[in-house]
């Protein structure tokens, strides 16, 4: 059988899911961003070209899943726990992109061969740890701030920040919100300015119950049906 790949791309305990597009029996569902293992690649090349080719961005595998998936009578899906390492996802195949914690991942409506992953990935995901927040005016300086600590090994992502009583677009800063620790973040902030937001720390999401994972694809209910 012809090998095919998914990533599940974890930050800050949550994992990315895209919605498809085409063909018109998948649009509209979700499933790991990946595609086949062409002949000559191994999974590991094939899933790293697949993202950069479908959102834009670089990955680097930490796991693989234990689960398989078959695909009709001639593939199988394979799906690798990864974290990123250059760029931010970007929706060029799929109109969606969503990032779900574990408590999210029953929201949207999987396709049939993502599926069997979904127990184990909620397991592996596990509690989103605390964060911290440094704030920079310039959004070069905290995207690159969070390349930085991306490369050596964190987890980072950039957000938009709104000053209090501000209600316009100018002078607005950015937040990189990063699990690195506090002593690494306030030195690199002090390369570019910025400084740390430690009035208001974030806090873990509570514990939440067991989870009841799809297992069948999700049910849509219409007016009139």
């Amino acid at each position: 059988m012809q090998q095919v790949v998914g990533a599940a791309i974890v930050r800050h305990a949550r994992v990315l899911a895209a919605r498809r597009t085409a063909p018109p029996e998948a649009a509209g569902r979700w499933e790991f961003p990946g595609g086949k293992v062409e002949v000559g690649e191994t999974p590991l090349e094939a899933i790293e070209r697949e993202i950069a080719e479908e959102l834009g961005c670089d990955i680097e595998v930490t796991d693989w899943l234990a689960s398989q998936s078959v695909i009709g009578d001639s593939h199988v899906l394979i799906v690798a726990l990864a974290r990123l390492t250059r760029g931010e996802p970007e929706a060029t195949e799929h109109d969606e992109l969503r990032w779900l914690g574990r408590d999210e991942l029953g929201d949207v409506d999987w396709l049939e061969p993502d599926r069997p992953f979904l127990a184990e990935l909620a397991h592996r995901l596990g509690e989103p740890a605390p964060l911290l927040r440094a704030i920079l005016f310039d959004e070069d300086d905290a995207r690159a701030v969070a390349q930085r600590l991306t490369r050596d090994g964190f987890e980072a992502s950039v957000a938009r920040e709104r000053l209090q009583g501000e209600d316009d677009d100018e002078d607005h800063p950015w937040a990189v919100l990063t699990d690195a620790p506090e002593l690494v973040v306030e030195m690199l902030v002090d390369d570019f300015d910025g400084w740390l937001d430690l009035d208001e720390p974030a806090v873990p999401t509570p514990g939440v119950a067991p989870l009841e994972l799809p297992t069948q694809p999700k049910r849509l209910h219409r007016d009139g049906s």
